[in-house]
């Protein structure tokens, strides 16, 4: 998938990380909200990032895993499949077959990702030739579920720390851990993104919830807005 709003000198692909075998949620990436499945919600977001020149899943090669390819391929991605337990090394399969500068990493089970959030980190670390953003706000905020890091810094971290479970299993984590060792650029969080929410689906409850929300401000055609999720979700605190 080739993104025409490309707007960086440098090669940045968004790759989604998703399988079947979640422990806690088997199965849970063709689970339907709205009428299509988790995995559809998400490349739909993921097709929103104007910086990314092309957009990947990287999944298992297991049979089990097929329906998300079939969906993933239907949708005009980019499929690459390997180890089922060594994320890292399915990630590289898409930044090798891309020969990217920047990695955009999207987590499957997180459908409220934002889209801009990215475009601004991108635009944001590329011009200074850094590795990734540091939030000015040190508190939880919403951006979670996808985030932008450079090649080197993904490189640095499997040559340092193969065996690290933040290195081959959550890909990004060893070097968000080591941020001094990287080149690293702040950003602003604004207000209304700031306050701890749980904005992924772990559990049979966590889905509900968000067949609930989608229910609620999903329109067709159109992803949900994170910043309308949130004043939903405040909402319904409230009334708790």
């Amino acid at each position: 998938m080739t993104n025409p709003a490309t707007a960086t000198p440098k090669k940045v692909v968004a790759i989604i990380q998703a399988r079947m075998g979640s422990s806690r949620l088997p199965g849970k990436m063709m689970e339907p909200i709205m009428g299509q499945p988790l995995m559809y919600h998400i490349i739909a977001r993921a097709l929103q990032i104007r910086c990314a020149q092309a957009v990947y899943l990287a999944t298992t090669d297991q049979p089990i895993d097929d329906p998300l390819v079939e969906i993933a391929e239907a949708m005009g991605l980019k499929v690459v499949r390997g180890s089922e337990d060594n994320v890292m090394q399915r990630f590289f399969l898409a930044i090798d077959d891309a020969d990217a500068d920047y990695i955009i990493r999207i987590c499957g089970d997180a459908p409220l990702f934002d889209p801009d959030f990215m475009d601004r980190s991108i635009s944001t670390i590329v011009p200074r030739d850094a590795d990734c953003v540091r939030a000015s706000w040190t508190g939880p905020t919403a951006f979670q579920g996808a985030g932008v890091i450079s090649r080197r810094a993904l490189e640095w971290s499997r040559a340092v720390a193969p065996h690290d479970p933040r290195t081959y299993e959550h890909v990004t984590a060893y070097a968000y851990d080591h941020m001094e060792k990287l080149k690293t650029v702040p950003i602003d969080i604004e207000p209304e993104f700031r306050g701890k929410y749980k904005l992924s689906i772990d559990t049979g409850a966590d889905l509900e919830f968000f067949r609930q929300l989608y229910a609620q401000i999903f329109q067709e055609g159109k992803i949900v807005s994170l910043k309308a999720a949130l004043q939903y979700i405040d909402e319904q605190n409230k009334q708790c």
